[in-house]
């Protein structure tokens, strides 16, 4: 009888060899570099922290090695497959999970307690409405008030836009005569120069509305005056000169210690005359300020709206002029 070879070595094969058949030998032993190879490759990617490639490395293996008859499962029979689920799988899982609690119904709200009519929050809103409506009533006043300002201010403009206009044209003598301190000798035979008027308006958001005009204009005579000081005097002078808006020179005496022993100043025979029409909206008044207007110094007149008229701007061109007028009259009123 023929002896198995599955129990039975040949003759050649010596004692204490396994007893494999020859092409199961050959076959083990030309694996053993490819393994060793991939282990290699596997080792690099898991150092390099390429755990993505590691995992397909090894599913390689897997599929390679399943004709040997191996079972992807570990001792405990759990795939190997499910111990390390994707990523993506698991925050498909983790967000599933966390949604859960959101289709639970959510418990009904309890109602809240009806407000009582009449109590303090109704008595707080009408308190509300009440300064609303009065805020709405004075804003719509005073912007009654600044048209009606900024119309009188546009008639002042207009006319003495237009006088001086013609008179700076015509020249005319002016029949006043201007007495400066103590002085007899007074400011006479003056004569138009030159006037100008301008206006300046409020910002856009208060109402674009005129709210000052002004007019100036230079008078001038023949001839100049000379008038000395000394001590305290020249400086108390100087100061009145320069207020007044006169031209003058000055020629200063002092002493080896350079101290200011006295002054001989040169005025000129010429007068500038500076007047300015304002709104007062506060008080909703006119009011007039000039300077050198009828004197040499300062004066001031207040107006209500509706006094400003062409009859009134009438009478103050006489008095510009030096002419008989009632314009005191009129703003005495």
């Amino acid at each position: 009888m023929c002896p198995d070879p599955r129990f039975h070595p040949p003759a050649e094969a010596a004692p204490g060899e396994p007893e494999f058949p020859a092409r199961d030998k050959d076959a083990a032993t030309s694996t053993l570099p490819t393994l060793d190879a991939d282990a290699a490759a596997l080792l690099a990617d898991i150092e390099s922290f390429d755990m993505e490639a590691a995992r397909r490395r090894v599913q390689k293996l897997d599929s390679r090695y399943t004709g040997l008859g191996m079972v992807r499962k570990d001792l405990t029979g759990k795939p190997v497959d499910s111990m390390f689920p994707r990523i993506e799988e698991a925050a498909e899982a983790a967000f599933e999970a966390s949604a859960e609690p959101a289709t639970k119904p959510a418990e009904a709200e309890m109602p809240l307690p009806g407000l009582l009519a009449g109590g303090l929050l109704d008595e707080l809103r009408g308190e509300v409405a009440s300064r609303q409506r009065q805020a709405g009533a004075d804003s719509q006043r005073i912007e009654q008030v600044r048209e009606g300002m900024g119309r009188c201010l546009r008639l002042v403009f207009g006319y003495f836009h237009d006088l001086t206009t013609q008179l700076n044209y015509l020249k005319p003598r002016v029949s006043r005569d201007y007495l400066f301190m103590d002085s007899d000798d007074a400011f006479r035979n003056l004569s138009w120069v030159e006037g100008h008027t301008d206006f300046r308006t409020q910002e856009e958001r208060n109402g674009g509305c005129i709210e000052r005009v002004t007019l100036g204009y230079t008078l001038r005579g023949p001839g100049v005056r000379t008038l000395e000081r000394v001590g305290g005097g020249v400086e108390r002078l100087r100061q009145v000169l320069f207020d007044l808006g006169m031209k003058f020179e000055c020629q200063e005496r002092r002493n080896r210690q350079r101290e200011l022993e006295g002054a001989l100043f040169t005025v000129a025979d010429e007068i500038g005359v500076k007047v300015m029409w304002r709104a007062d909206f506060d008080n909703n008044e006119i009011v007039l300020e000039s300077r050198n207007l009828e004197r040499l110094g300062f004066a001031t007149f207040t107006f209500k709206p509706e006094a400003i008229c062409p009859a009134l701007l009438d009478e103050f061109g006489a008095l510009m002029l030096g002419r008989p007028n009632r314009f005191r009259a009129l703003a005495l009123r």
